[in-house]
């Protein structure tokens, strides 16, 4: 026997695969029937739909990484936070002040067409059937 230590296989359920596929279960379903991903079956449900189980290792073939780092527990934010571990508190919130400065320069401005204001007669052209228009001026009329 060789001395090498034996490390599991990381399997993935079919809604972890597709997660990091960015497709569908339904695909991968579909590329396990298709022999196109590499699955073990390991059950089947109660309403006949067989459930798998997909090494990393297809995953990897899939992406042609040569190895799939899955980081779940991972903090996303740790390499930030390093880099700015060496700044002074005054330091970092002068970065940041920065950072913020060159956001908004940098962020298009929206220009909102607006239609032109429509005069005084045109409006009257437009509501001079509306029945709840003239219940208004009529209440209007009778408060004075």
């Amino acid at each position: 026997m060789t001395g090498r230590k034996h490390e599991p296989r990381r399997l993935l359920t079919v809604q972890e695969a597709a997660k990091l596929l960015h497709v569908s279960d339904d695909t991968v379903r579909r590329q396990i029937k298709e022999g196109a991903l590499e699955a073990v079956r390991v059950r089947t449900t109660p309403t006949g739909r067989a459930q798998y189980r997909i090494p990393t290792a297809a995953i990897d073939r899939v992406l042609g990484n040569t190895a799939l780092q899955l980081q779940e527990e991972a903090d996303p934010f740790e390499p930030l936070r390093q880099a700015f571990a060496h700044l002074s508190d005054e330091e970092r919130e002068d970065l940041i002040d920065q950072a913020v400065q060159w956001a908004r320069e940098r962020r298009p401005v929206e220009q909102v067409k607006r239609a032109p204001a429509l005069s005084e007669e045109v409006l009257r052209e437009r509501f001079a059937g509306n029945s709840l228009l003239e219940a208004l001026r009529k209440d209007g009329q009778d408060e004075h």
